[in-house]
């Protein structure tokens, strides 16, 4: 304390009196004059200027002298304010240079005015956009005005009056979100019905403020009694479902290993968490084994203990852009030898696999909360409603409604839509007719297009799971294809095919992101087609194959 004290004490004694010499001198001058001015006769109280510049050529002298004394006793301090006097005046220099180029650039009124006119004429955007932003999005004119089970409506730029084409676009497995063919009678729709006349559209508010109602409790009581877990979390949104809640569990400083086809809600969620991140190519277990040993080989080169960063796997199920199944065998099993958490996402798996529809976990005979701690699942597939659901432990769920982002901002699930997911989960439970249905038009699928890929010698080949009903078609590297763009052509297959009466959605863009699907032709096999719909959707597309490479093969000629 004393040595600072010193210190300060001697830096003052070196700076402070060339500061008192320098305004001494200043002071003395203006005295002096003053003193002078009073004294005499005169009648002006103010310095002659002969005064004035006989103290002015004096002023540098004193100033140097003063200068000298003081980087003499303190240089520190004149070092550091020379530097900060010389970048400001060359600062102010380099800015008065840009603005006297902007002066000599300015442009002339007549100038202004043309930009402006121009800018009135071709600049503007409208409000919404009369085409769409990306020219690679697919069918964006396809408007459907509504939904029947297997069939929908539709009208196109091209086709102006409501057509009726069938529906292999969706992803409503079971056929929940409308009346099956075989019965115009629908208890979903009547159970979203009842529930709208008795608590009208929505509460508007979050779940945390006033946005509960007892439906809300009964459907994620409902939820954690059919998968067997401790409790349930209900979400608005079914995107926003996986994103809150990987991005509520995993934090900056967290490691997640995620599979690279992963599909854009579980994407976002592992980008909001801001965990570092690593990847592991699409199904590729041995690949996963090499990115988990890797990690292992860190730890001990830093020393670091196993339990000292939060460490996640992040998958789905069934995969949205590939309508492949994890191999969740293999991967629990590095789980538990790398000492990993499992967050799976079962948004499409749910009510297609597993002997009651349970999901992946079911077809492969794991436990939730012990082989796979955070599920989550989409309500817009197999249960044909609107929100999603996470099941775990009490603590996983207790967690996210202080910390799940869709849970505590958005709006509350209708209560509508939430009675609607109760009666479809309830059918599940008592039609296990409605899975077998669909097992057997996935099944009959899979067996056709073997016999149509070779029809069209192989320019197609299946890409997905035969146990999926997610079926992906893609275009072999064959000669015929060679110089094929592959998007324009899978686009234009699917065009020729609505303009069929089939509906069938073309994935793929010309610059991909992470989270677009590859390029190819996806159809969606539900419970409620018929062996004759599959017939139909696999004859028009052979067709609609046909027409399009010979116009492409006409268009290379000329």
């Amino acid at each position: 304390m004393e040595s600072a004290t010193a210190t300060a004490t001697a830096s003052s004694t070196t700076f402070m009196p060339n500061v008192y010499s320098l305004g001494y001198q200043v002071g003395r001058f203006v005295h002096t004059v003053w003193k002078d001015a009073s004294s005499s006769t005169s009648t002006s109280r103010f310095p002659t200027l002969g005064e004035i510049w006989n103290f002015s050529r004096s002023f540098p002298a004193l100033y140097k002298t003063w200068w000298i004394d003081l980087y003499t006793n303190d240089p520190v301090h004149v070092i550091v304010e020379t530097t900060l006097l010389i970048s400001i005046v060359y600062i102010l220099v380099s800015r008065s240079k840009d603005w006297r180029e902007l002066e000599k650039e300015k442009l002339t009124e007549s100038e202004e005015q043309d930009l402006l006119l121009e800018w009135k004429n071709h600049a503007r955007q409208p409000l919404a956009p009369s085409t769409p932003a990306n020219a690679d999005d697919e069918m964006n004119d396809v408007v459907v005005h509504a939904m029947h089970g297997r069939t929908m409506e539709i009208t196109t730029s091209e086709i102006t009056e409501k057509r009726t084409v069938l529906n292999f676009a969706t992803f409503d497995f079971l056929g929940m979100s409308a009346a099956l063919s075989s019965n115009t009678h629908n208890p979903v729709k009547q159970a979203a019905q009842e529930a709208l006349d008795k608590y009208g559209c929505g509460s508007c508010g979050p779940r945390g403020f006033y946005g509960t109602v007892d439906v809300h409790l009964h459907l994620e009581k409902a939820f954690a009694d059919f998968t067997g877990t401790a409790d349930s979390i209900l979400y608005s949104d079914g995107a926003s479902t996986c994103s809150s809640t990987v991005a509520a569990f995993c934090k900056r400083g967290d490691l997640i290993v995620a599979d690279r086809g992963i599909y854009e809600p579980l994407l976002t969620g592992v980008s909001l968490s801001r965990a570092h991140v690593k990847w592991f190519r699409h199904n590729d277990m041995q690949d996963l084994r090499r990115v988990l040993e890797q990690v292992r080989e860190t730890d001990q080169q830093l020393k670091r203990p196993q339990n000292a960063q939060r460490r996640f796997l992040v998958v789905e199920g069934l995969y949205k852009n590939t309508g492949t199944i994890v191999p969740l065998d293999e991967l629990v099993a590095l789980k538990h030898e790398f000492s990993y958490r499992l967050i799976l996402d079962e948004s499409f798996s749910f009510g297609v696999l597993g002997k009651t529809g349970r999901g992946v976990t079911e077809h492969f005979g794991k436990k939730l909360m012990h082989d796979a701690e955070i599920v989550t699942i989409g309500l817009e597939n197999s249960i044909g409603s609107v929100g999603g659901v996470t099941v775990g432990t009490e603590e996983v769920v207790d967690h996210q409604r202080l910390s799940g982002s869709g849970y505590c901002f958005s709006a509350s699930s209708p209560p509508f839509s939430a009675a609607a997911a109760m009666q479809a989960l309830e059918q599940m439970k008592k039609d296990p007719d409605l899975l077998q249905r669909l097992h057997d038009n996935r099944t009959y699928m899979y067996e056709k297009l073997k016999a149509f890929c070779t029809k069209l010698e192989d320019l197609l080949f299946v890409t997905s799971d035969e146990r999926s009903p997610i079926i992906m078609l893609q275009v072999a590297d064959i000669p015929e294809t060679e110089y094929l763009d592959e998007v324009i052509f899978l686009r234009e297959v699917v065009r020729e095919s609505l303009s069929r009466g089939c509906a069938l959605v073309a994935t793929g863009r010309h610059i991909p992101s992470r989270a677009d699907p590859p390029p190819g032709i996806r159809m969606v096999v539900t419970a409620a087609h018929t062996f004759e719909d599959i017939d139909k959707v696999l004859t028009v597309l052979n067709k609609s194959v046909d027409v399009i490479m010979n116009r492409f093969h006409e268009e290379s000629k000329e």
